[in-house]
């Protein structure tokens, strides 16, 4: 576990950067905690405030609210610091599709500033880069490990794959100590709105009809937000992981027909489906191969799916109840 450290997270406010903020700030970091709190969805200034209310400001973390490409929040951020987490990015292959330009101001201009900035730092120990499953596009063959051909299919792909390659390109030129790290489907407590998990129950909580894109056939890797994290940890620890790229998945894959199964059997509400035209950016498998992640950096997923859902189905019971905010 990272302690007594200095942090930089960017995108803290997001799904994973909440959940990783709340872990770090628990032992013993100052976290410098940036995000533009953009109004892709809404809640997340609400979730990270509810998270650091109860530590002090400047002295276990410093808030700074503003984008990333603009020049001036890097005259902020402290230069001696030990870990930088860049989870900031504009999510979600639809929404790339529509906004391509966009994605690359946010997912491509702002991480590159990131690796910039880092070449100013003084002690830095490592940089951790979230990047995606979805750099693979439709697998040749699966599981997919890390040397599998890349063959993104949106946008939102094609700049988390540049974003990887500028890491190389740092790592090698000058040295940066950066990991890159391939979430697979990542779902839990604060997950995002538009996501498949968070909506399927949302909708089954009022009684409405799902929509399920293609023929519910396609298989996800889905991993549960608590493994992600760990998996985010683990890589900053390992000095082994410097210049690497690691898949952070569950490694067994489901159909969404199994899963939307599965929500329903824990919601024990009645099945109400209807299928819809398979979305273009959409791949049909997602599957990882982890060895590499579990060779190196000793990375263990624990949650499986019957659990997480569970688990994710009971906070999100709860929020649609009233008891809960947006925080756990």
């Amino acid at each position: 576990m990272i302690t007594e450290s200095k942090i930089l997270i960017t995108g803290a406010a997001g799904f994973i950067g909440s959940h990783l903020t709340e872990v770090l700030l628990k032992n013993d970091n100052y976290l410098i905690l940036v995000d533009n709190f953009n109004e892709y969805y809404k809640g997340k200034e609400e979730t990270l405030r509810g998270i650091i209310k109860n530590y002090k400001s400047k002295e276990n973390y410093n808030l700074i609210k503003g984008d990333l490409l603009d020049t001036s929040i890097y005259k902020q951020i402290d230069k001696d610091i030990d870990y930088i987490f860049h989870l900031a990015a504009q999510a979600g292959v639809r929404y790339s599709i529509n906004n391509p330009i966009e994605v690359i101001k946010n997912n491509v201009i702002s991480t590159t500033k990131i690796y910039e900035f880092s070449l100013q730092t003084e002690k830095l120990k490592k940089l951790i880069y979230a990047s995606s499953s979805s750099v693979y596009g439709n697998p040749s063959y699966t599981p997919c490990d890390e040397e599998h051909q890349k063959n993104p299919i949106s946008p939102y792909a094609l700049s988390k794959l540049t974003g990887e390659i500028y890491a190389d390109y740092y790592y090698r030129e000058y040295g940066i100590p950066i990991t890159s790290l391939r979430f697979y489907t990542v779902y839990g407590p604060r997950g995002r709105p538009d996501m498949a998990i968070y909506t399927f129950y949302n909708l089954m909580l009022q009684n409405k009809e799902i929509g399920i894109y293609g023929n519910g056939e396609q298989l996800r890797d889905f991993t549960y937000i608590s493994d992600i994290i760990d998996g985010l940890i683990l890589a900053g620890e390992k000095d082994e992981s410097k210049g690497e790229v690691f898949n952070l998945g569950y490694s067994n894959p489901i159909s969404v027909n199994q899963l939307v199964d599965k929500m329903y059997k824990i919601t024990n509400k009645t099945k109400k489906i209807k299928y819809l035209q398979k979305q273009k950016g959409d791949v049909n498998i997602t599957h990882s191969d982890i060895n590499k992640a579990k060779r190196i950096l000793n990375f263990r997923p624990k949650i499986d799916i019957d659990e997480g859902l569970a688990l994710q189905y009971h906070w999100q019971l709860a929020f649609f109840k009233g008891s809960k905010k947006y925080i756990l």
